[in-house]
């Protein structure tokens, strides 16, 4: 549900809801920004433990967020890549990107990450930041160099104009796009064999599918047919994402709002264990 008061000099305003059934708990999420990148956004998870009706906690969830993105890519990509060593192709250097890094260590075996962003400077900063990394980091200027034998491409940018065109990609690999507009022009996605999503409705509105849609290339019937699994079910085993290893695979990953939820009742359980946060005592 969303709200926007900038005409009456307020911000926008997001609210989410998702219960989390084995966790016991529920969650609102609450967002309040002036803009989708606005640097001073306000967010907030409340959180509702089952059994009652008054408010478990309130958590902050900015890092929150960016860490429930991180992780649903990867654990989405884990499934989808042939096995390793992978070369790892990542554009954009923001601090969604510098969660994956350590993400992308843990659960794939990568030979190489190669980053390009439109800043250099963001890209040098990026690069000296993971140089502990137990693969090799290193900038790549050239978009369509950066490409070239990567087995896995992550686009996670504000890009409104396509990252990733037909031709570029090697037989077999996997492109996850995970930013809130057109990073992959439609070409890419008619020379795939799969596509995945993590939210049918989200993806045809936000991000990649939603561009495809506004660009005329297809119906939102249409982008529905043509997705062949979520990535819940991917991760949970219930489909397979794969089916060869020739298969090259568009997978459009952005999260939802069920895993900051999950992220902040985990949070919030946690700090209460440590006895950290403030407990606030209303009056009657």
């Amino acid at each position: 549900m969303r709200m926007d008061t900038k005409r009456f000099g307020g911000s926008d305003f997001k609210f989410k809801a998702a219960s989390v059934g084995y966790l016991g708990a529920s969650g609102i999420r609450l967002i309040s920004r002036l803009s989708p990148t606005d640097p001073n956004a306000c967010n907030y998870c409340a959180v509702y433990n089952h059994g009652g009706v008054a408010l478990s906690g309130l958590v902050a969830e900015l890092w929150i967020s960016r860490i429930r993105t991180a992780a649903f890519g990867v654990a989405t990509m884990e499934h989808l890549v042939n096995p390793g060593p992978l070369v790892v192709a990542l554009f954009g250097t923001g601090k969604i990107a510098h969660e994956i890094v350590p993400m992308l260590k843990r659960a794939l075996s990568v030979a190489e990450l190669r980053v390009n962003s439109r800043r250099s400077e963001s890209v040098a900063r990026f690069v000296d930041a993971h140089a502990v990394a137990p693969f090799k980091v290193r900038a790549e200027p050239d978009g369509r160099r950066m490409m070239d034998g990567a087995d896995l491409v992550i686009t996670l940018t504000e890009a409104r104009s396509p990252l990733v065109f037909p031709g570029t990609l090697k037989r077999g690999a996997v492109v996850c796009s995970m930013g809130g507009k057109n990073e992959l022009d439609y070409g890419v996605l008619l020379e795939s064999q799969r596509l995945i999503v993590d939210d049918v409705d989200f993806a045809s509105e936000v991000g990649d599918g939603g561009s495809w849609i506004a660009q005329g290339h297809l119906t939102k019937d249409q982008f529905t047919a043509r997705v062949d699994a979520l990535a819940c079910e991917i991760a949970g085993k219930q489909k397979v994402g794969r089916l060869s290893a020739q298969d090259t695979i568009v997978a459009i990953v952005q999260g939802v709002a069920v895993g900051d939820v999950a992220f902040a009742i985990h949070a919030l359980r946690e700090a209460e264990r440590w006895n950290k946060g403030l407990l606030v005592e209303l009056p009657d």
